[in-house]
């Protein structure tokens, strides 16, 4: 018995010791230390694919997620630039054309980069429309802040205290592994989680394959969202009870895989925190039906007059 024990043990080893390996060496190539990442921060900040349209006195920043750019703001900005000051920036990565390089920020980098960014729009206060990862970064503005009171989160909040879903931790850790992974295998990986492991019409059933990114060059936040966890370096999120920004959070409802709980929408609106609506269509929402979006997202802005 001892024996079949040890070659089971010394199989699975030899099964793992790739991915042993991986880990080990992600967490020792991990970012920039935080001395290097101050000193470099304005030239990041300058680096940053960034658009501003319109001259309209309130301004408002658009943050978009896993695997998009600022271009998929369009719809947006076409309807807002008309009346408000419009920015938008390309996470570091993101970019539609590959620029070689391969960044890879802590979340607490990648807030520092946006908190940078919004300084130097040189506004009073902006209000900023995040979506999925973006929502993650934008999440620090619930709380009392000098640059933020108004806040949009799209379809990526909180589980509150209710235990992750399977499939969320599955998906996060898959992405994760990708970024180590070296590309070519990195990409194939990326496709298996999106198509099989998540099933993109369980997320999105607008949202057709042709139209999502592979490039495992963009994965590096479920890397750094792992690594923390691994690390117990994860920032604790804002407790509704400190939310104290005028908040709306909008969600797809034509999905089968969530990146919120209804308990939380449940306490934000019970305890006055904010507003929630859900708005037809998957993930993607404000893509599949823009109009909807822009009408709710201006509605909401007016009833919050700076």
């Amino acid at each position: 018995m001892r024996k079949t024990i040890k070659i089971i043990m010394l199989i699975a080893l030899l099964i793992l010791s790739p991915v042993i390996v991986l880990l080990v060496q992600g967490m020792a190539n991990g970012p920039m230390s935080e001395a290097e990442f101050e000193t470099r921060l304005p030239v990041i900040v300058n680096g940053l694919q960034a658009q501003v349209e319109g001259d309209g006195d309130d301004t408002l920043v658009f943050i978009h997620g896993y695997p998009d750019s600022l271009e998929m703001w369009d719809k947006q900005v076409a309807f807002f630039k008309r009346d408000h000051t419009v920015a938008r920036i390309t996470l570091p990565g993101f970019e539609l054309q590959d620029p070689g390089a391969r960044p890879q920020y802590t979340l607490v980098q990648m807030r520092r980069i946006i908190d940078a960014y919004i300084e130097s729009l040189n506004k009073d206060k902006v209000t900023v429309i995040a979506h999925d990862w973006g929502a993650v970064y934008a999440s620090q503005y619930l709380a009392s802040n000098p640059l933020v009171d108004r806040l949009v989160l799209l379809d990526v909040g909180s589980f509150g205290n209710e235990a992750y879903p399977e499939i969320n931790m599955t998906y996060t850790a898959a992405l994760a592994l990708a970024w180590l992974l070296p590309e070519p295998l990195g990409e194939k990986l990326v496709a298996y989680t999106a198509n099989e492991i998540l099933g993109l019409a369980n997320v999105d059933p607008n949202k057709p394959s042709a139209d999502f990114r592979f490039d495992a060059r963009m994965t590096y936040p479920y890397w750094q969202l792992w690594r923390s966890i691994l690390l117990n370096t994860k920032p604790e999120p804002v407790s509704v009870d400190d939310y104290a920004t005028a908040f709306l959070f909008l969600y797809g409802q034509d999905k089968q895989v969530w990146f919120h709980s209804q308990s939380w929408i449940n306490e934000v609106t019970e305890k006055q925190k904010g507003e929630a609506e859900a708005m037809p269509g998957g993930h993607w929402f404000m893509l599949s039906s823009p109009e909807l979006v822009n009408q709710s997202l201006s509605m909401w802005l007016a009833r919050h007059p700076r």
